[in-house]
C-alpha cells in the first residue's frame, strides 16, 4: 500500500479563507527571537520539530508565548522579550558591529542574539579585559551609559589595572581628589583607588570620559600596562567564567533601582 507523505505546509500556498494565512502570534514571537524572516519562522513554525517546555507543539492548535522554553530540532532557546547579557571580554575583540582591524565580540555570540538587536552597553578598548555587557532593552543600556540607576544611585565601574611602574600612595590620593584631563570642563574623580595585594590599582569611576582610566593613570605620573574590568554597578564578572564566554543575568538590580549584586 502506498502512503503519500503529508505535504509541506507553507503559509503563502495555504486558501485565502483558511485561519493559518494570517500570521500566527508564534510566528510574530520567533521572528522577534531573531530566529529569521517572516517566511523562515513560518517555515520554522510549521516544519520544525518543536518542544514547548518538554511537551510536542502541535502547529495546528498551539501557541508560543513569551516565557517558553523551546526545543526546536534539539536547539534550547529561551523566549524572552529582552536578552542581558554579561561577557568576560578577552583581549584582542572591538566591542563594534564593524570592526576596523580585529574580530568582534559579536563573533562571541549566536547569531539570533545579533538579529534581534542586541547590543554592548558601553565599549572596553580592544586590549582591555573584562565585564562587558549587552542587551536589546534600550532603558537597560540607557542607565548603564548614563551612569545613574535613579536620582541618586551611580553606577560604579571597577577596574584592575597593571601599571607600568608601581602605584604611590601620593597617586593614590590624587586620583581620589580629582585629575585635570584634556578636553575636559570638570576635574575627574576617582570613587575608589586603593593597592591590591599584587601591586596593581583597583580603581573606581562614576563616569564615561573617552580612555578615562588610562587619562586618569597618565594624569598623576604613570602608565596603563593592562586594563581589566571588573564589576559595573551591581554586576561584578564570576571568577569562574574563561574569556570569550558569556551568562544570562537578571536586570532588575538596574530597571529597580536596586543595589544588591548580581552573579
Amino acid at each position: 500500500m502506498h502512503i503519500n507523505p503529508k505535504p509541506v505546509k507553507h503559509f503563502w500556498q495555504i486558501n485565502s479563507k483558511n485561519l493559518y494565512m494570517k500570521v500566527r502570534p508564534s510566528v510574530k514571537i520567533l521572528q522577534s527571537q531573531g530566529l529569521g524572516s517572516r517566511r523562515e519562522c513560518e517555515n520554522i513554525f510549521w516544519n520544525s520539530e518543536i518542544f514547548r517546555n518538554e511537551t510536542r507543539l502541535d502547529p495546528e492548535i498551539d501557541e508560543i508565548s513569551l516565557g517558553d522554553t523551546l526545543l526546536i530540532d534539539g536547539n534550547t532557546f529561551e523566549i524572552t522579550q529582552y536578552k542581558y547579557l554579561l561577557m568576560h571580554k578577552p583581549a584582542g575583540y572591538e566591542t563594534s558591529h564593524l570592526p576596523s582591524h580585529n574580530p568582534s565580540v559579536f563573533d562571541l555570540l549566536p547569531k539570533h542574539y545579533i538579529k534581534r538587536g542586541l547590543q554592548a552597553a558601553g565599549r572596553l578598548d580592544v586590549d582591555t579585559t573584562g565585564l562587558l555587557l549587552f542587551s536589546d532593552d534600550g532603558q537597560f543600556i540607557h542607565r548603564l551609559i548614563s551612569g545613574k540607576v535613579g536620582t541618586k544611585q551611580e553606577i560604579e565601574k571597577i577596574y584592575e589595572v597593571a601599571g607600568a611602574r608601581p602605584f604611590t600612595e601620593l597617586q593614590l590620593q590624587r586620583l581620589l581628589e580629582g585629575v585635570d584631563l584634556d578636553d575636559e570642563p570638570e576635574i575627574i574623580y576617582a570613587s575608589r583607588a586603593s593597592l591590591m595585594t599584587d601591586g596593581r590599582l583597583e580603581l573606581g569611576i562614576t563616569t564615561g570620559k573617552y580612555h578615562q582610566v588610562k587619562r586618569m593613570v597618565a594624569a598623576v605620573g604613570n602608565h596603563v600596562e593592562r586594563l581589566h574590568r571588573r564589576a559595573v554597578g551591581p554586576y561584578e564578572l564570576p571568577a569562574d567564567l574563561p574569556p570569550g564566554s558569556y551568562i544570562e543575568i537578571d536586570p532588575s538590580p538596574v530597571l529597580n533601582r536596586g543595589s544588591a549584586k548580581a552573579a
